[in-house]
């Protein structure tokens, strides 16, 4: 059996581990235009921030792909895919066979439509390749400019500010996080980043112009503002890296249609992570939930059916969090409350400060999302586990909206009601 890997992510990896539990034997290739062995792109903030050493973004030995007995082409990415030859064009010019592929070639940055923005000192952030840019580049400015409010470009300028630098984010929305908040958490969630020293957000304004005589010198917003910069760092979402599959007849909507085992519509092609159409629990519907953790998940299940043992996706709960200082901001879930939805809001923690806060979303029995702020995080788990095990909460709603949502106190109460269901 002759098994293709396309993307050396986690959705990558955890299929490679898979077919290796079931498939001891089969001839395995993993393809990665990155240079680089497995690593976290998690830790990229904290390796420019000066707070993680180059080794320690690694989560793999240099010998785990002879260990396991899989044959590496990095540098090298996927330009086409036949799936009716079943063959794979590298950029190489080599050429693949496969009985069994997956794509798990994750996502890109979105490159806005804005003039100067090939300049260079504009910079993304989303490999170890751009993480090294950037901290190189740190060492002759001064000021930056991070296009975006979200989870990247948050931690990209905390990543900034360790550095030294003075950081302007210039947010086109009305408030930080807008992809997995609502509006009514605008002003706790911006209460978290305020204030913090260095850093300058502006709010409801847009670049819509990068100046400079061959490198980066300025930006100007929508506002007419224009502010003095070294750098430009982009951080307004990510699309999933579909080039390859353009033409093949493989489905694809926002990103590659999948079944419960992971499978396309094209015989031995699979898909996962970041560019997979998974169920995603909390809306009842397909999406992308370009999360680490349900890479993992997916690749593993599409591990295990490349390799001949069935296993499903039942789907995932999107949870996103991001750490700023001593703070934390959770979105779990479908945090946009729908009509017919019911809404708990609460302010302060007991034994917590102001600035605690908490949004959560029912609709019926069942809770469905969640935004958490300060001390409130700590119950991300238990209620994201609440929403993936879609638990009948309709006894216990109440005690959840007055805040009694400690993992002990929740189970407890669980229990009570007599469901045989654990954390």
């Amino acid at each position: 059996m002759k098994y293709v890997i396309l993307g050396n992510g986690p959705a990558g990896i955890s299929a490679l581990k898979a077919i290796r539990e079931v498939d001891r034997t089969g001839d395995i290739t993993v393809v990665s235009p990155e240079r680089w062995r497995f690593y976290s792109k998690i830790l990229l903030t904290y390796w420019i921030a000066g707070k993680v050493r180059f080794p320690s973004l690694f989560l793999v030995g240099e010998d785990f792909y002879e260990q396991n007995g899989a044959k590496t082409l990095f540098g090298v990415a996927a330009t086409h895919i036949d799936p009716e030859g079943r063959v794979v064009e590298l950029s190489n010019r080599q050429k693949l066979m496969y009985d069994k592929l997956l794509l798990a070639m994750g996502s890109s940055p979105q490159v806005p439509d804005v003039c100067g923005v090939r300049l260079p000192g504009v910079y993304y952030l989303r490999t170890f390749d751009d993480a090294e840019r950037i901290a190189q580049a740190v060492s002759f400015a001064r000021r930056v400019v991070v296009i975006g409010g979200g989870l990247v470009s948050l931690k990209a300028a905390e990543g900034l500010l360790a550095r030294g630098l003075e950081v302007w984010m210039a947010v086109s929305s009305r408030r930080l996080l807008s992809q997995v908040t609502a509006p009514e958490d605008a002003a706790p969630v911006l209460k978290v980043f305020q204030g913090t020293p260095g850093l300058h957000i502006l709010l409801g304004c847009d670049v819509t112009r990068i100046e400079g005589n061959g490198r980066v010198e300025s930006v100007i917003l929508s506002t007419g503002q224009n502010i003095d910069c070294e750098m430009v760092v982009v951080g307004k979402g990510v699309i999933p890296n579909l080039l390859c599959t353009r033409g093949t007849g493989i489905a694809t909507g926002r990103g590659v249609i999948v079944n419960e085992l992971m499978e396309t519509n094209m015989p031995g092609v699979y898909a996962a992570g970041d560019l997979a159409e998974g169920f995603d629990i909390a809306r009842g519907a397909v999406a992308l939930n370009a999360l680490w953790c349900s890479a993992v998940w997916q690749g593993r299940v599409a591990g295990y059916n490349m390799a001949g043992l069935r296993v499903t996706y039942p789907g995932d709960v999107g949870m996103n969090t991001v750490t700023f200082g001593g703070a934390c901001v959770a979105a779990i879930g479908r945090t946009r409350p729908e009509e017919g939805d019911e809404v708990h809001t609460l302010a302060g923690a007991k034994g917590g400060d102001e600035g605690d806060y908490a949004r959560l979303v029912f609709r019926g029995s069942r809770l469905t999302g969640a935004v958490l702020v300060g001390r409130y995080v700590r119950t991300a788990g238990v209620l994201r586990s609440l929403i993936a095990r879609r638990v009948d909460v309709s006894r216990i709603k109440d005690d959840l909206a007055r805040g009694k949502m400690s993992y002990p106190a929740t189970l407890r109460r669980v229990a009570s009601l007599g469901a045989s269901w654990v954390f």
